[in-house]
């Protein structure tokens, strides 16, 4: 490993330290926070967009010639972008809005980062003992999957067919009160072809 990889590793190494300092300051405001979370993940609609995606990601990397996507990236990055998506996203667009404090920004693009790089990174470091060539070009697109996925799992239906954005409510993360997926359908529909199209071409395919 060169020394500019090394400090490359070193800095986002102590860039998550410092999200996880974060983190664990503002504890007891965010565990509750968490739980309401939890429950507005598991809504059904989104766990049936998420299995079969998780299914391709995780198995699909047989069929192509990146050597770096295997079970372990695919599974991984999907499961990190399901859990941590909608909540950075979230908290992103808050920071923006002024709703949360700035250094909400670092516990975001940490988590942002992490689950669509750097855990990549760090596996394929200790599989192969090298830091990957793949790495800006995974990088850009994961990074991609990532925001349409967290925009993706913040839709929610309103009355009168109408759609918004969860953690635009006061009172998010809690489960939105509607949680029909048919009203988001066609809204729905461009941020999955986003991903798929981002995730599909990044890659050549043996078929």
């Amino acid at each position: 490993m060169t020394a500019t990889v090394a400090e490359y590793v070193l800095l986002w190494a102590l860039y998550c330290l410092l999200a996880g300092a974060i983190l664990a300051r503002d504890r007891k405001t965010l565990l509750p926070e968490w739980r309401d979370y939890f429950r507005f993940l598991t809504v059904p609609w989104k766990i049936c967009v998420f299995v079969p995606a998780f299914l391709f990601v995780s198995f699909a990397g047989h069929f192509t010639n990146d050597e770096t996507w295997d079970f372990v990236t695919g599974s991984g990055m999907s499961i990190l972008t399901f859990l941590t998506a909608p909540w950075a996203i979230g908290l992103f667009c808050q920071v923006f809005a002024g709703k949360r404090p700035r250094r909400y920004l670092i516990v975001a693009s940490a988590l942002c980062f992490f689950s669509s790089s750097w855990f990549y990174d760090s596996y394929l470091l200790w599989r192969d003992g090298v830091y990957t060539q793949r790495w800006l070009g995974n990088l850009m697109a994961s990074t991609v999957i990532y925001v349409a996925a967290g925009l993706l799992w913040n839709l929610e239906a309103e009355a009168g067919g109408r759609y918004t954005l969860s953690f635009n409510r006061q009172d998010w993360p809690s489960p939105p009160v509607n949680t029909r997926f048919r009203p988001l359908i066609l809204i729905s529909l461009p941020l999955i072809l986003i991903a798929a199209y981002v995730l599909v071409a990044s890659v050549r395919w043996r078929l």
